[in-house]
C-alpha cells in the first residue's frame, strides 16, 4: 500500500531537448550577468547560465537564422536579428518577447552606443539605423551611406571614450569617424575623418578583385582603429593617417608599405590566411597589456584560424609594425562561423575590456567552442561547457548506458575530469566551494555516445545535466583502420564498476577497451602486429555465399521497429561486398558520401532510418498467436508443471561428455583468434585526438614556424597527464558474422552474441575463449568454428541479450541468455563443463530484457509480457501483458527512484512510460512521455538507466531528455518560464571616464547619454503602439508624481518637439490632447514608412540603372565588334 501511495505521486517531467540540428550562428555573452546566448539556425536563441545546470530557449517564432546578438548593458535586454531583417527585444527577467521592428534594408552588423540603450544597425544599403531597445523607440535620424559608390556596413562600433564619436566601416575600403554632435549642421560637417588603404599592387593580385573590408574596431582608448581586408591585410590607422596606415601587415610578413615587402608578402602569401576578419581589439583582464584578436582563412566563409597579436600596453599606443608582434595562431580544425569575446567584468568598451577568452562558432553544422585566453596570451579549449553545446559538436547516433553501480576509483577520476574554471560564471555572483567541485556520490551514471564523426565519447550524468567527460575519446574509423575492420557498430556494453568497454561490429568483430589512468598500460598478454590483424582480416571481406534466410530472420521484426530491415539488407549487401583494394591506404573518408569509405579503416554509423534499438536488431518478430500462447502459459502457470521446451532447436539435455570435448577443443582453436592490441605514442595520441583540436595546428606564425611548434612544450605538457582514457587492448574477430549483442562483466569477461545462435565468452585476463555453443546445434566433438557460427542452419535462432549474475545456490558466476524464440538459457563460467539449460520461456517470444534482482529474481522482458521467474524457475510467479493490439513495449529496466520505489520501468510504443511493482508487477502507474516523445518514440534510441531517467535520440541526432520525479515537481519549462537572467542587485562596473557633446538642446551635460538619447530621440517611432511592450517592465517601480510647477524641459529632457506641445494652451482637456498627439504620432509614423519605402526604391532604382548601363555598354561593343556600326 505504501508503495501504491509513492507510486501515485510520480509523473515523467521533461528535462530539456537538444537538437543539432539547430546549428548556432551568433553569439553573444554579458560579464556582469554571466550569461551566454547563442542563436541557432532555427530562429531560437539559448541562454546559458551557471546558476542553472540547463538552458533557457527564447523563441522568436519566424524559423528564421538568427544573424545578429547583442545584450544592453546594464539593461535586462537582449536584442536579437534575423535572416529576414527583423530586430526583436527580448526581456532577460521574464524571458518573454518585448517588441520588433523589421529594418528597412539587409542588416550586415550590429552595435551598442556605450553607455545608452540605443542600438546601431549597419545595412547592405550604407545606411545604420538607430533603435532604442528599451523604451521602444526607432529614431527618425539615420546615416546615409557615406561612400561613393554605395557600399554596406562591413561594421559600426561606437567610440569606447568620446559619446558622439561612431566608427562605420564600408566594405569597399572605407573607415569613416562621424561626430553626432554635429549631425544638426549637415551630413558633411558631421564626417570628422575618412582612412582608405591604397593597397600595393602585388597585394591586390592575390585576389581575383580588388580587397573588401571585412572588418574594423577601435583601440581600447579609441586613439587607433584596425581594419582587415579579404587580401590577407590588417591596417592599423591613426588620427593623421589617411591613405597611408600606421601599420599594415599580414600574418606572416611584419610590414608590406615598402614595395619589395610587399612583393615578398604576395610571394609567400599562405592560402589558409588570405582572408582576414572579426577584428577585436582587447585588453588582458590581469595583465597591463592589449591584443588583437583575427580569424583568417582562405575564404570569408573558410576561417580556420585564430590569431592573437600583442599590441603592447593597455593604451595599444602602436606607432610601427615593431609594436605588433603575432603571439598565437590557433587552428580551430573546422570552418568558423562568427567570433565573440568573453569579458571578465566590465561590459564596456564593446566588449572588449579585461577579455578572458573567446566564443567560436564553427563547423559545417555550427555549434560553439570557448577558447581560455591564458596569462601567456595563448589559446586554450576549454573544458566547461554546457552538455547541450558539447553535444551539438558532434550528434550522437547511438547511445548506452553503463551497467551496475559506479567504483569509487573509477568516480573520483570522472570527478576530477568536471573539474575546470568556466569562463560561463558571474565574476560578482557568488559560487559555493562545495558546489563548484562535482563529487563522486553526484555522478548518477555514465552514458556512451557513438557518434556522427566516427568517434565515441563518455558522458557523466550529474544533476540531471549531461557532462562531457574531455579527453575520454576514442577515434573507432582510425582503431578499426589500424586492425583492417569495416562495419558498423551496432552493440555497446560498458561496466561502471570494473570499467570494462565492449564494441561489437555488424562484420563480426568485437573491440574491447578499458576505462583506466595509465595508458600504456600492458593489459594483453600477446600482442598482434597491425599488419598482421590486415592480413588475417582478408578473407572476412571476400566474396562470400549468401545466407539463407529463415523465419526468425530480422526481416520479420515487429512494426515497430524498422532498424531491422535495414539491418538485413545491409547484411546481405555486405555478404557480397567485395575487398577493399586500398587496405594500406590512408585515404579512408570519402566526401559527399554517406560512408565513410569502401576501404578497410572504416566503421560504420547507423543511419537515420536505422536509429531504433541495437541490441534488437537480430531478434524474432512477435507472431500474432504470441498473445494467445501467453493466454495458454497463463493457463499452464496455474498447474504444477510448465513446459518449456516448444520452439528449442537442439534437445533441452545435452550430452555433458560431448559438450565438454566440444568445448575444449573449439576453446583451444579460438583463443588463437583474440588478438592483444599495443600502441604507440603516435598511434595513443591519435586514438585520442579528437578532444584536441589544435594538436595539428599548422598556421603559419609570423616567423614561419607554426602554432603547436612554438608552445609544444607548454601545450603538450598540460595534454600529458589526463586522468583517464580509453584504452582498446584487445580484438575478438572469429568469423563473418554479424553482432547482435556485447555484454561487459564485472569479473573481466565479455559475452558476444551472433546471428545463427552463436555465443562466446572472452576471459580478458586470461586472453581466451571460456565458453562457445550456438543454441541451433547439439554438441558434437567433431564440431567447427565454421559450423559453430551458422553456415548451413535453416531457421536458426538468436540469442537477443544476456546479463551476467551470481548463481545463489553455488555462489559461482553464471550468464543468463534469451533468445529470439523466448527461451532462457543459464550458462555456468565458474564451471564452464557443465552443459547449459533452458530455465525458463518467455510467455511471447522475443526476449528483449533479462535482469537478475537480489540474486534470485528473474525479470524477463519481451514486446508484449513481462514476467517474473523466482529463483529462475521456469513456472513465472507473475506476467503483466501488454494491454491493446497496437501497442508494444519498447524499453523496460528495473529503477529505484528518489522516492524510494524500486520496480519496472517500461515505455511503450504509445510514448507511455509503465511503472510496476515487484514482483507481483501490480501496474501501479501508467504516465505520459511529454514533448516530441509522440513523433520520436518510434525511430528513437531510447535509454532507461537505474534512477528513472529516459534518453530518447532521434534519427537526426536529436536529445529528449526526461525523468521520473515526484508530481508537483516543476517542468523544465515551466521553470525557464520563472526564471530569470537579470539581477538588479548586481552593480554595473565603472563606465571609462567619457566625454560628452555640446548639445545644441540641453548644452553641455555631464552625462552624454542624455544627450545621445535627447539627439536621437528628438524625432522617433514608438515601435510600442501596436502592442509591445519594455524589457523589464516588472522590475521597475512606480516613479514619484511629478511637481506640475517645474518647467516640462527640465523635468523631463523631452525634445524641442515635446517642449512646443507642452507649451500649447492648458485649457485643453486631457482627452483632445491626447487624441491630438495620437494623430500626430500615427502620421508621423506614416511618413516614416514612406520616407523608407522611397531611400529604399531609390536604392533599387539606381542600382537598376547601373545594370542597364553596363548591359547597354555590353552591347555596343559586341555591335562594333560584328561590324554593324
Amino acid at each position: 500500500m505504501s508503495s501504491l501511495g509513492i507510486v501515485s505521486e510520480l509523473e515523467v517531467i521533461e528535462d530539456r531537448a537538444v537538437d543539432p540540428a539547430a546549428g548556432a550562428t551568433a553569439t553573444a555573452f554579458d560579464p556582469v550577468q554571466g550569461v551566454l546566448a547563442v542563436g541557432h539556425s532555427t530562429g531560437s536563441i539559448s541562454l546559458f547560465a551557471a546558476k542553472y545546470t540547463t538552458n533557457s530557449q527564447l523563441q522568436s517564432g519566424s524559423g528564421s537564422p538568427i544573424t545578429h546578438i547583442q545584450f544592453i548593458p546594464g539593461q535586462p535586454a537582449l536584442v536579437s536579428i534575423d535572416e529576414q531583417g527583423m530586430l526583436r527585444v527580448f526581456d532577460l527577467d521574464t524571458l518573454e518577447f518585448c517588441f520588433a521592428y523589421q529594418v528597412p534594408l539587409a542588416p550586415t552588423c550590429l552595435g551598442v552606443f556605450a553607455g545608452t540603450t540605443w542600438v546601431l544597425v549597419g545595412t547592405d544599403g550604407g545606411r545604420v539605423y538607430f533603435v532604442d531597445a528599451i523604451n521602444g523607440r526607432k529614431s527618425d535620424f539615420s546615416i546615409g551611406c557615406l561612400v561613393k559608390p554605395t557600399s554596406p556596413v562591413a561594421a559600426v562600433e561606437s567610440h569606447p571614450v568620446e559619446a558622439e564619436k561612431i566608427l562605420i566601416a564600408y566594405s569597399e575600403g572605407t573607415c569613416v569617424i562621424c561626430d553626432l554632435g554635429k549631425a544638426s549642421v549637415s551630413e558633411k560637417a558631421m564626417v570628422l575623418s575618412k582612412h582608405r588603404f591604397e593597397h600595393p599592387e602585388p597585394l591586390n593580385q592575390t585576389t581575383q578583385s580588388d580587397p573588401w573590408l571585412l572588418c574594423a574596431g577601435w583601440s581600447p582608448t579609441g586613439d587607433r582603429l584596425a581594419a582587415s581586408y579579404s587580401n590577407g591585410v590588417l591596417a592599423i590607422f591613426g588620427p593623421g593617417s589617411r591613405s597611408v596606415p600606421l601599420v599594415a601587415r599580414t600574418i606572416q610578413c611584419p610590414d608590406i608599405l615598402p614595395k619589395e615587402a610587399a612583393m615578398a608578402a604576395a610571394a609567400r602569401m599562405d592560402r589558409k590566411l588570405l582572408s582576414i576578419s572579426n577584428v577585436r581589439w582587447c585588453t588582458h583582464p590581469q595583465l597591463d597589456r592589449s591584443f588583437l584578436a583575427v580569424t583568417s582563412g582562405s575564404t570569408v566563409k573558410l576561417q580556420n584560424y585564430i590569431h592573437i597579436l600583442d599590441t603592447g600596453g593597455r593604451d595599444a599606443n602602436v606607432k610601427s609594425s615593431r609594436d605588433i608582434l603575432v603571439n598565437d595562431s590557433y587552428d580551430i580544425g573546422l570552418p568558423l562561423v562568427a567570433l565573440g569575446t568573453v569579458p571578465g567584468e566590465s561590459p564596456w568598451r564593446n566588449g572588449n575590456d579585461g577579455v578572458r577568452g573567446l566564443a567560436a562558432l564553427v563547423g559545417r553544422n555550427p555549434h560553439i567552442q570557448v577558447l581560455a585566453l591564458q596569462p601567456d596570451l595563448r589559446l586554450k579549449a576549454s573544458k566547461a561547457l554546457p552538455g547541450e553545446l558539447k553535444w551539438c559538436a558532434a550528434p550522437a547516433t547511438q547511445q548506452f548506458y553503463s551497467e551496475g553501480e559506479l567504483s569509487t576509483a573509477l568516480g573520483r577520476a570522472l570527478a576530477q575530469l568536471l573539474v575546470d574554471s568556466t569562463l560561463i560564471t558571474s565574476s560578482s555572483a557568488h559560487v559555493d566551494a562545495d558546489a563548484a567541485e562535482p563529487r563522486v556520490k553526484d555522478i548518477s551514471g555514465l552514458c556512451c555516445c557513438v557518434e556522427s564523426s566516427g568517434g565515441l565519447s563518455l558522458w557523466c550524468i550529474s544533476s540531471r545535466r549531461l557532462h562531457r567527460c574531455d579527453g575520454v575519446d576514442l577515434d573507432l574509423r582510425y582503431l578499426a583502420r589500424l586492425v583492417g575492420a569495416e562495419g558498423q557498430v551496432y552493440s555497446v556494453s560498458m561496466s561502471a564498476l570494473s570499467g570494462l568497454l565492449a564494441i561489437g561490429t555488424d562484420t563480426g568483430e568485437t573491440f574491447i577497451s578499458v576505462l583506466t589512468s595509465d595508458p600504456w598500460a600492458s593489459i594483453a598478454q600477446n600482442y598482434t602486429p597491425f599488419a598482421e590483424l590486415c592480413r588475417l582480416a582478408l578473407p572476412y571481406y571476400s566474396e562470400r555465399p549468401q545466407k539463407p534466410q529463415s523465419s526468425d530472420s530480422p526481416r520479420n521484426t515487429r512494426p515497430y521497429s524498422t532498424q531491422a530491415d535495414m539491418l538485413q539488407s545491409k547484411r546481405s549487401s555486405a555478404v557480397h561486398r567485395s575487398r577493399s583494394t586500398s587496405l594500406h591506404e590512408g585515404n579512408f573518408i570519402r566526401r559527399n558520401s554517406k560512408r565513410l569509405s569502401s576501404s578497410f579503416g572504416t566503421l560504420f554509423r547507423r543511419g537515420s532510418s536505422a536509429s531504433g534499438h541495437l541490441k534488437s536488431a537480430s531478434k524474432q518478430s512477435v507472431d500474432a498467436n504470441d498473445v494467445l500462447n501467453a493466454g495458454v502459459l497463463n493457463i499452464k502457470a496455474a498447474v504444477a508443471g510448465v513446459d518449456i521446451s516448444p520452439g528449442l532447436a537442439r534437445p533441452a539435455e545435452l550430452v555433458a561428455s560431448a559438450w565438454a570435448e566440444q568445448l575444449s577443443r573449439l576453446n583451444a582453436e579460438m583463443s588463437t583468434m583474440v588478438y592483444g592490441l599495443r600502441f604507440d605514442a603516435a598511434e595513443q595520441q591519435r586514438l585520442a585526438g579528437a578532444s584536441q583540436p589544435n594538436q595539428n595546428a599548422q598556421a603559419p606564425a609570423a616567423d614561419g614556424r607554426s602554432s603547436s611548434q612554438t608552445h609544444a612544450d607548454s601545450s603538450q605538457a598540460s595534454d600529458r597527464q589526463p586522468c583517464l582514457h580509453v584504452l582498446p587492448f584487445m580484438l575478438a574477430r572469429f568469423a563473418y558474422s554479424s553482432v547482435v549483442s556485447v555484454v561487459a562483466g564485472h569479473s573481466g569477461m565479455v559475452a558476444i552474441s551472433y546471428t545463427g545462435g552463436a555465443i562466446v565468452v572472452v576471459d580478458i585476463a586470461g586472453q581466451s575463449v571460456v565458453l562457445v555453443d550456438n543454441i541451433n546445434l547439439a554438441p558434437n566433438p567433431d564440431a567447427s568454428v565454421n559450423k559453430i557460427f551458422g553456415n548451413g542452419i535453416v531457421e536458426p535462432a538468436t540469442i537477443s541479450t544476456m546479463a551476467f549474475a551470481v548463481d545463489s545456490n553455488s555462489s559461482k558466476q553464471m550468464l543468463l541468455a534469451g533468445t529470439s524464440r523466448g527461451h532462457i538459457y543459464k550458462y555456468s563460467l565458474g564451471d564452464p563443463s557443465t552443459p547449459p539449460k533452458v530455465v525458463a520461456r518467455a510467455p511471447t517470444g522475443l526476449v528483449e530484457y533479462l535482469a537478475l534482482e537480489d540474486g534470485q529474481t528473474l525479470v524477463v522482458g519481451t514486446p508484449l509480457s513481462i514476467s517474473v521467474h523466482p529463483q529462475l524457475s521456469a513456472k513465472p510467479a507473475a506476467i503483466y501483458n501488454l494491454p491493446g493490439s497496437n501497442a508494444q513495449l519498447v524499453r523496460m529496466r528495473t529503477v529505484r527512484l528518489s522516492s524510494g520505489w524500486r520496480g519496472i520501468a517500461a515505455v511503450d510504443s504509445q510514448a507511455k512510460v509503465i511503472l510496476l511493482s515487484l514482483p507481483d508487477l501490480s501496474e501501479v502507474a501508467r504516465l505520459t512521455l511529454p514533448g516530441d516523445a509522440q513523433k520520436l518514440v518510434h525511430s528513437a534510441d531510447i535509454c532507461i538507466d537505474d534512477n528513472g531517467r529516459i534518453q530518447m535520440l532521434g534519427s537526426n541526432g536529436r536529445l529528449l531528455q526526461t525523468h521520473i520525479a515526484a508530481r508537483g515537481r516543476e517542468s523544465e519549462a515551466n521553470r525557464n518560464a520563472r526564471r530569470s537572467y537579470f539581477n538588479m542587485q548586481l552593480p554595473l562596473p565603472p563606465q571609462p571616464t567619457r566625454k560628452g557633446i555640446t548639445s545644441w538642446l540641453l548644452g553641455k551635460a555631464t552625462d552624454p547619454s542624455a544627450d545621445i538619447d535627447a539627439f536621437l530621440g528628438s524625432h522617433r517611432r514608438d515601435l510600442l503602439s501596436s502592442g509591445g511592450r519594455k524589457p523589464g517592465a516588472q522590475l521597475c517601480t512606480e516613479l514619484a508624481p511629478l511637481d506640475p510647477e517645474l518647467p516640462t524641459l527640465a523635468l523631463n529632457k523631452r525634445s524641442r518637439q515635446d517642449s512646443k506641445v507642452g507649451e500649447i494652451d492648458r485649457s485643453l482637456n486631457a482627452d483632445e490632447f491626447s487624441e491630438t498627439k495620437d494623430m500626430l504620432e500615427k502620421r508621423g509614423q506614416q511618413l516614416d514608412d514612406v520616407s523608407e519605402a522611397v531611400q529604399h526604391l531609390s536604392m533599387q532604382s539606381e542600382g537598376f540603372l547601373k545594370k542597364v548601363r553596363a548591359y547597354n555598354a555590353e552591347q555596343e561593343k559586341k555591335s562594333k565588334r560584328f561590324g554593324l556600326f
